[in-house]
């Protein structure tokens, strides 16, 4: 699988897919410096995640981020990302690097309160 995905490549993916909605404000913040603790162990927003977790280090197929983003029904909601329309998928290689991250811990930015490197 991937080598080691670290958590500049999930802020770039948020910077360009998410933040256009998910920011300050909004149920769920995905920019720069808020995206890891709103999504890593807390319970996902209760109206959109039916009680799910939006990310379970170690363990992508119980994260409802991920599901959200692939997932064609996801439990709540459209999948993500959306337009103001339809669902706009990510590619796969793109929902891999996802997983992947996941997989390895869901290990935080160095700077704001993930693990240090």
């Amino acid at each position: 699988g991937p080598s080691s995905v670290d958590y500049e490549v999930m802020q770039t993916i948020f910077n360009q897919n998410c933040v256009i909605c998910h920011s300050l404000g909004n149920d769920l913040d995905l920019q720069a410096g808020a995206s890891w603790p709103a999504l890593v162990n807390p319970p996902a927003p209760s109206a959109a995640a039916c009680g799910g977790t939006l990310v379970v280090p170690g363990d992508p197929s119980a994260s409802y981020l991920y599901q959200k983003l692939t997932n064609p029904s996801p439990c709540s909601g459209s999948q993500m990302p959306r337009t103001d329309l339809l669902p706009a998928p990510l590619p796969a290689c793109v929902t891999a690097l996802v997983a992947a991250w996941i997989a390895q811990g869901a290990v935080g930015p160095a700077t704001d309160g993930g693990v240090e490197r």
